[in-house]
């Protein structure tokens, strides 16, 4: 095992401590059960490309998407409600954005519609139709919870406002950095040597979020 797979692993173990203990912390918040689940799926998609370095699967591939629709999801749910809830969401609203989820997972590890095939040979992958969709609904769910954040921004003075400015911080440098060497280059140039060093900034994003929560906790 290389040294980038051994510190994705202690990452992913990381991550998985900071998220229960964020979780514990206030289990009837809906913020920290949606930062928990984004912290889960952060874990599930940082040792999943850690150990797919070594032990080469088309399952472990295949759970390093999973990682990210929770973290998507995740994502557009803590936007709904940190710092603070700006309007009311139906459950419509929420069965709506789950239901593409639990489609997505399925495709993902039934068939051949989500990964069709692996190639050893550079890691390639050949993608299938599904794959397209989960890039799609990826980019909607961030780009949805950034535009929620920026209209709270907009409303925001004070301890708000100190939060949601950190928090763009956060979103600014681990999200280029994941996006670029984890979506845009396998899926837009066929470069696929760069996909460790995404899951490596996910610390500076969750660092930065917890830092929020531990000194202002909401």
């Amino acid at each position: 095992m290389g040294a980038e797979s051994i510190i994705l692993v202690l990452i992913s173990i990381l991550l998985t401590i900071l998220g229960f203990y964020i979780l514990l912390r206030n289990m009837r918040n809906p913020a920290h059960i949606s930062l928990f689940v984004m912290m889960i799926g952060a874990a599930i998609w940082v040792v999943c490309n850690g150990l797919d370095y070594v032990y080469l699967s088309v399952f472990l591939t295949k759970s390093t998407y999973l990682g990210a629709l929770l973290i998507a999801t995740g994502f557009l749910f803590f936007s709904f409600y940190f710092p603070f809830r700006q309007k009311h969401y139906s459950i419509f609203l929420y069965l709506l954005t789950i239901f593409p989820v639990i489609i997505l997972v399925i495709l993902l590890y039934t068939g051949d519609v989500f990964i069709e095939r692996m190639i050893e040979e550079g890691r390639k992958i050949l993608y299938g139709p599904a794959f397209h969709v989960f890039n799609m609904l990826f980019l909607i769910y961030w780009f949805w919870g950034i535009y929620n954040f920026v209209m709270k921004y907009k409303v925001s003075d004070g301890l708000h406002e100190w939060q949601l400015k950190n928090l763009f911080w956060a979103i600014a440098i681990s999200f280029l950095a994941g996006i670029t060497t984890n979506l845009v280059f396998p899926w837009l140039f066929d470069i696929w040597t760069f996909g460790w060093i995404g899951p490596m900034f996910s610390i500076i994003f969750f660092g930065f979020v917890s830092y929020i929560l531990f000194k202002k906790d909401i």
